[in-house]
């Protein structure tokens, strides 16, 4: 058996007492200076936060855009289709049926004389929602404005989204005289030449036309 020989005589170590065993102790730090290192760190952080969040609003505060007005309509709102080929027609113009170019109804009315050439057309999407008008009034020999004068004021009384046909009335009667373009509510309008060949236009602010 090997248990025997285990048990020999081994060379005596000393024994530590028990006090050797105990480590020296480390200096205690006041509990008064851990507190205030705490609560430097607490506040030191809360401060940083407050910065970072300060900084991220300004920056969104300077990056938002500015409010942005709403588009113009893109067609002559309260206006519609038969309200034109309607007055077209009582002032002696005749009305082809609607032709589909694209995406766009286009409406044509005419009459003509020897002496003069009435032409009213326009262009809608659907009949609600008319874009685009044209008025040609051309004359042969000596043009005068009465002539002119009923289709004229016929297109400048619609009625639409913010339309003044008093004033729309008065501003024509001028730009036959002196062509340029304004507008009424949501309609630009416009005039270009002159008594022989006049050409008077009528859109809405937001369409393409």
């Amino acid at each position: 058996m090997l248990l025997p020989s285990l048990m020999g005589t081994y060379p005596a170590y000393p024994i530590a007492s028990p006090e050797s065993q105990i480590p020296n102790p480390e200096p205690r730090i006041p509990i008064t200076i851990v507190a205030m290192n705490s609560t430097a760190r607490a506040l030191c952080t809360m401060a940083c936060l407050a910065l970072l969040a300060a900084a991220c609003g300004g920056g969104k505060d300077a990056e938002s855009p500015a409010a942005s007005e709403p588009a113009a309509p893109d067609h002559l709102v309260g206006l519609h289709a038969s309200d034109l080929t309607k007055g077209f027609r009582e002032r002696g113009l005749v009305c082809k049926d609607a032709v589909l170019e694209k995406d766009f109804w286009h409406y044509v009315c005419e009459s003509s004389t020897p002496l003069v050439q009435y032409r009213g057309e326009f262009y809608a999407k659907v009949p609600g929602r008319v874009e685009y008008i044209r008025v040609l009034i051309a004359q042969s020999g000596s043009a005068k404005l009465e002539v002119a004068a009923p289709l004229l004021a016929f297109l400048a009384n619609q009625h639409y989204q913010g339309a003044d046909p008093e004033q729309a009335r008065a501003w024509v009667e001028k730009a036959v005289e002196a062509p340029g373009q304004t507008a009424f509510g949501i309609a630009k309008f416009k005039v270009s030449g002159d008594l022989t060949r006049l050409v008077f236009e009528v859109k809405a602010a937001g369409s393409e036309w």
